[in-house]
Order: C-alpha cells, then sequence, then structure tokens
C-alpha cells in the first residue's frame, strides 16, 4: 500500500500542530484503510501551497482559507484549485459559515470542515471520502475527450494521445494569469489562437482551470517558443518549453518539471 501524501495549509501554529496531531494519531490507528501510512507537507502561506502543488502531487488538500497572503477567502480557495489538479480540496474553516460553505462546495470544494469540531474518526472519514469522491469524479470526466469549455482535449485524453510522442518532441505548458472572471474567455481565446499557430504541429490539451498544454512535432526549441511568442502577442500567457525526456513520462514533466512562469511572454496590449 502507498502512503497517503497530504498538504496542509494553515498558518495558525497551533491549529497546524493539532491537526498534524491528529494525523498522526489516525495513522497510528489505521484508520486510512487504504494506506499504510501518511506523510503530510506543511505550509503557512498561500505562495508556499502553489508551489508544492505545481511541483509534486497530493492526494488531498486541507486549505484554511485566511492566509496572510491572499486577499480573500475565495481567492485562497480558486488560486489552490487552479493548481490542484486532481487533488479534492478540504476547507478548514475557522468558524461555521453556512453561505461560505455552500459558495465553496459549489465551486469545487469536496468538504468545508470546521476546526474547533475536527476529531480524528470523522476527519479520517471526510479526507477518505473527498478522496474516492474525487477518482470517480475523475473517472467520469475521463470518459470525456473533449473539454466543454475550449473544445480541445480534456487533460486525461490529452494524456492518452499525446502518450505516443516520439524521444526530441517539446512539450510547452501555457498559463493564464487572470482572475476567474476574466480566465475562461480568455482561456478560450488562447486555444483558438494555439491550434490556429501550431496546426497541424501540435496536439493541444487543457491541463487544469488556468493552463493549456501542447505537446509539438517536427519542431525545433526555437521555433516552438517563437510560435508561442506570437501566439501571445494575440492573447496575454506565460509559457515554459520542455523536449520530452525518455525518463520522466508526459505527466510528470507537465506537473513537476514546467514552469509557466520560468519564461514569460510578451504580453497583448
Amino acid at each position: 500500500m502507498k502512503t497517503l501524501n497530504l498538504l496542509l495549509v494553515e498558518d495558525e501554529l497551533q491549529d497546524e500542530r493539532l491537526i498534524s496531531e491528529a494525523l498522526v494519531e489516525i495513522e497510528g490507528n489505521r484508520q486510512w484503510c487504504n494506506w499504510r501510512s501518511s506523510a503530510v507537507v506543511p505550509v503557512d502561506r498561500l505562495a508556499d501551497a502553489l508551489d508544492c502543488l505545481r511541483r509534486d502531487s497530493f492526494h488531498a488538500v486541507l486549505l484554511n482559507l485566511s492566509l496572510p497572503d491572499s486577499p480573500t477567502l475565495l481567492d485562497s480557495f480558486l488560486e489552490v484549485a487552479a493548481c490542484a489538479a486532481s487533488a479534492p480540496i478540504l476547507v478548514l474553516a475557522d468558524e461555521p459559515d453556512e453561505y461560505l460553505a455552500n459558495r465553496l462546495l459549489r465551486e469545487g470544494a469536496q468538504d468545508v470542515l470546521v476546526k474547533s469540531e475536527l476529531e480524528c474518526s470523522p476527519l479520517a472519514r471526510a479526507i477518505r471520502y473527498a478522496i474516492e469522491r474525487e477518482r470517480r469524479a475523475r473517472a467520469a470526466r475521463a470518459s470525456a475527450l473533449v473539454d466543454d469549455l475550449t473544445g480541445v482535449l480534456t487533460r486525461d485524453a490529452f494524456l492518452t494521445v499525446a502518450a505516443h510522442a516520439g524521444q526530441g518532441e517539446l512539450v510547452a505548458l501555457v498559463e493564464i494569469a487572470a482572475d476567474r472572471e476574466a480566465r475562461e474567455p480568455l482561456l478560450i481565446q488562447a486555444t483558438e489562437v494555439l491550434r490556429s499557430v501550431f496546426k497541424a504541429h501540435a496536439i493541444v490539451g487543457r491541463w487544469d482551470q488556468c493552463r493549456i498544454c501542447v505537446v509539438t512535432s517536427g519542431l525545433t526549441e526555437a521555433a516552438v517558443e517563437a510560435m508561442l511568442h506570437r501566439a501571445a502577442g494575440l492573447v496575454a500567457f506565460q509559457f515554459s518549453v520542455s523536449p520530452l525526456d525518455s525518463n520522466d513520462s508526459l505527466e510528470e514533466i507537465l506537473t513537476a518539471k514546467l514552469r509557466p512562469r520560468a519564461k514569460i511572454a510578451m504580453l497583448a496590449d
């Protein structure tokens, strides 16, 4: 059985300690069921949480929204959700707030837990159920090949189609840096522009809520970067490009190696 990897985002030291101790107790009582052990990565800033999610994969995220480097509670959730990929998010609330809880659930949170009411068994059960619900939702999404919003391949379909890409081909990750209201129209524009620029030379998919992935064929890295700069002249985005490496899977490259902010494209006026 594998290790359950959890990201704990909590800036209150006492709360972080109590939750960490509860997770240790859950493991000691063998309440994880499908996992023999757990590994918890604690962070206390939104920026650190986003870095962790871009670099590593987690089975679930425990997220306190009132972080010192986030302007609003909802923004904390939306930014983490944009980077969390398939990891379900369980929100750790400081106090009951039915309106906020309903809004978070509508936005995709798997559960909202009030910290003062947390106990080991219900916490373990909430995490297990959240992971299982997300697994089922992911399986349902995988049955669809085309993303409803952009018309390009879904994440799972992209990984399946692009899995046969050969050694020496290139993969690019494009990120739309905009708030939620502006992001969706920009995603639609960006995918249209990318398909127009690359034509038959690329496979295009939607990686997550703010990123688009592209595998190119028969092009040099300089040519790919020039085409991405041309596209970014029409729609504002950031991008990074990497050769496909036989030592890493495509998903590992897109999840851990490519950092769109490493190379900033020229922004549209």
